[in-house]
């Protein structure tokens, strides 16, 4: 049995600032081309890692493409995007025939002129491997599912977990199923329902409810008979694509009128509670006067509308001026991507003090920038392991990066936009996230695979930056069809 993995992965946005060259692709602790592939221990947290484990455990040929992510951004190019799935179709045309295809596809991925890249990836995967040939895919929760995909793919799953906690778990559930289906002993049939739904980004955590009940409802569905797997996409609202928001898919085994009514009656549950996973916003000052009177600390500050893991800069002030207004002690924001401030401070030196000016230089949303008189505290060339769960042993970084303290608040000030996920990075610069008592994260959701430990309450807040949270603000043109909440009076019918 020979089965090939690969993949592309990215989030793609209309309103990022933040350009996708090709470049982007490369180079990246989560890129490898096919000989790194084979090298890779399998024993990372990643979809791939998954898909290599569960086949060299059941002794599959591995036959390895190439997988190329980019961190969330502008949507690529029509040539980047054409380069890169050329990269994996030439591969592939190299290899045939093989008996499966496993590809890690985020499912939010858009480039200029092609709403459903990952679909158009899908498409001509099938092209060259006919339609006989079973070809799994694994997607992010945050994923948009169009039209394209399900046609070309013999089946889907989405992870269950933000933050995503179970990337190789689903990785190694797709290979099991790749397996089982190229031995005839399944024959897997997809169902698919979207949904005019945006969901709040603060309503998706996994580990608290309410979309706890989202994922108790999915196990129990996968318990019943026929059932091989059942997942949510929340969507990821900042593509003005067609194919933006929620889904729901069921595969089911050789019954594909069963997957579709499953699929249908899942996503009726799921709009009946529209409301539900919505929230009113919750500015940075309401944030914290909450954590204050219930006392609990550290508390962390969700600096969502900037969390650079969707596309956004990172570098909105908000928080960051907030925090030295009210003279907070043992505070600390992370990370503001600066790489200006960076060359300043690098060039003082540790010790020494700095006269700069932070942020609020990517767009006028962020904010203006802030200035500072602080310390160097400590630099770093911005490279660490991460601790996990989520990405737990995989390499990070954040280029060119320092530590500031100004009175009692300290800023990691980062070259290459990336979420803070665990407390790996602080720790390398010196900073115990555990010790103090304000922490602003540039986060939605993945900080917390990392930070809950620690955390004495979290707010998800709603500073002002370029990814808000209130859809309404957004120039919508392409979305094709009433949304919910946008338009309250969104119907939805199956």
């Amino acid at each position: 049995m020979r089965i090939a993995i690969g993949g592309i992965e990215h989030e793609s946005s209309n309103y990022s600032t933040v350009e996708t060259p090709l470049e982007e692709f490369y180079g990246h602790s989560r890129s490898s081309g096919p000989e790194e592939l084979l090298q890779r221990s399998g024993e990372v947290n990643t979809i791939i890692d998954g898909f290599i484990r569960e086949l060299r455990r059941q002794e599959v040929e591995i036959v390895p493409l190439v997988w190329r992510h980019a961190n969330s951004g502008k949507q690529p190019t029509r040539e980047t995007h054409e380069a890169l799935k050329e990269s994996l179709l030439a591969l592939l045309r190299q290899a045939l025939p093989v008996d499966g295809v496993l590809l890690s596809v985020h499912g939010a991925y858009s480039a200029e002129g092609v709403d459903d890249a990952d679909g158009d990836i899908l498409k001509s995967v099938r092209e060259l491997v006919g339609s006989r040939c079973p070809i799994i895919g694994v997607h992010d929760l945050h994923c948009n599912i169009g039209k394209t995909m399900v046609d070309n793919a013999t089946a889907l799953i989405v992870e269950d977990t933000y933050p995503h906690v179970d990337m190789a778990e689903r990785g190694v559930e797709a290979a099991d199923m790749m397996v089982r289906t190229v031995r005839g002993e399944i024959r897997p049939t997809l169902g698919w329902r979207s949904i005019p739904l945006f969901w709040a980004a603060a309503r998706m955590i996994t580990a608290e409810e309410p979309m706890r009940l989202v994922i108790d409802r999915l196990h129990a569905l996968e318990r019943q008979p026929g059932v091989l797997t059942a997942s949510v996409g929340v969507g990821y609202q900042w593509a003005d694509i067609n194919c933006a928001g929620a889904s729901t898919l069921v595969v089911t085994d050789n019954d594909p009128e069963g997957a579709q009514r499953k699929a249908d009656e899942l996503a009726r549950w799921i709009w009946e509670r529209k409301e539900t996973w919505q929230r009113q916003p919750l500015s940075p000052g309401q944030g914290l006067a909450q954590g204050e009177a219930l006392g609990k600390y550290p508390i962390i500050l969700a600096d969502q509308a900037d969390n650079p893991g969707g596309g956004a800069p990172s570098d909105s002030t908000e928080i960051l001026r907030l925090f030295l207004q009210r003279r907070l002690q043992d505070a600390a924001v992370l990370h503001i991507v600066d790489p200006e401030t960076v060359r300043t401070a690098l060039s003082a030196g540790v010790g020494n003090r700095v006269d700069v000016e932070v942020g609020g230089k990517s767009h006028p949303l962020v904010g203006p920038p802030v200035p500072m008189r602080a310390e160097v505290v400590a630099v770093s060339d911005g490279r660490f392991i991460y601790d996990g769960p989520m990405f737990a042993g995989l390499e990070g970084d954040h280029g060119d990066s320092v530590l500031l303290r100004q009175d009692g608040v300290y800023v990691a000030v980062i070259s290459v936009g990336h979420q803070p996920m665990d407390l790996a990075f602080s720790r390398g610069l010196g900073l115990d996230c555990a010790r103090m008592r304000y922490i602003c994260v540039k986060s939605t959701g993945h900080f917390r695979s990392g930070f809950e430990p620690i955390a004495g309450s979290i707010f998800n807040v709603d500073a002002s930056s370029v990814f808000t949270q209130d859809f309404s603000k957004l120039p919508f043109k392409r979305l094709g069809r009433k949304i919910y909440p946008m338009q309250p009076d969104t119907t939805f019918e199956i």
